[in-house]
């Protein structure tokens, strides 16, 4: 990429959240979010799934997550991380990550000048306005230096529309029972077929194929972190036919409800 589209860009913080596990974690809930997530770790180990990889977190360790990618943790306590939220426009209007992302683990060598900052945006985080102000230009600070000094990869990610989010985030509410694509194109602003067409685009699947998969890693959890039976939890998901919901799962799985939870304890 070439970086002088950097030269003038907009940055937008969003959030500053500093994480603490202090018991021993098992795997966690799936999480997807609509913005870039930095994780710097700063005490313990774990590891994080992003997709279908896993990658092991150490003091020192930096993760960027691109917007709408799938992941979660499974930590030893105790263990924390510095995490920053933001997004980026370049000169030309394109958002950072459609043209170019940090790698999705790294060391860098300025770690230490790094956690310097982000403890200074903890304490600043229990101070009053306008003190609390001072948290963006601190997270900007954070996110230009790994821009800067970690070599970017490029990429042909595809524009997420913003009309997309609030569909994103129906269909990915663990209360949203049954599709409905007149319903999901209304959250959107579209008609069924051109919001079908814009998702198939930007997520590479249908609307109700992203429904589906969110549902069941929603699911999943639910079966590694409960002792509620298969059934019953088909049922929260609206799942009401026994025999219906074993052969989606089947399907979606590879193997029966009662053979997963097994392989996850």
């Amino acid at each position: 990429m070439n970086l002088e589209l950097l030269y003038r860009h907009k940055f937008q913080f969003i959030s500053y959240c500093p994480v603490f596990h202090a018991n021993e974690s098992g795997v966690g809930r799936t999480h997807i979010n609509d913005d870039c997530h930095l994780l710097h770790i700063t005490r313990g180990t774990g590891t994080l799934f992003i997709e279908d990889k896993h990658h092991a977190l150490q003091p020192g360790v930096v993760a960027a997550i691109p917007p709408f990618v799938r992941f979660y943790f499974k930590v030893h306590a105790p263990f924390e991380m510095l995490n920053i939220h933001y997004r980026l426009w370049l000169e030309n209007g394109d958002l950072l990550e459609e043209r170019a992302v940090l790698p999705m683990i790294f060391r860098p060598a300025y770690f230490r000048a790094i956690k310097t900052i982000l403890r200074a945006m903890q304490n600043t985080l229990k101070r009053d306005l306008p003190d609390k102000l001072l948290l963006s230009a601190m997270a900007y600070e954070v996110v230009l230096r790994h821009i800067v000094f970690t070599p970017l990869i490029e990429t042909d990610r595809p524009v997420i529309d913003a009309r997309l989010m609030n569909a994103c985030r129906r269909l990915s509410a663990p209360d949203y029972a049954v599709f409905q694509a007149k319903e999901i194109a209304r959250l959107c602003g579209l008609s069924a077929s051109q919001m079908n067409r814009l998702f198939q685009k930007c997520f590479h699947m249908t609307p109700h194929k992203f429904w589906e998969k969110r549902r069941f890693i929603e699911y999943c959890h639910q079966l590694r972190t409960t002792n509620l039976p298969a059934s019953k939890i088909a049922a929260q998901f609206g799942m009401e036919d026994n025999a219906y919901f074993s052969r989606w799962f089947k399907k979606m799985a590879g193997c029966a409800p009662s053979e997963y939870r097994q392989r996850a304890i």
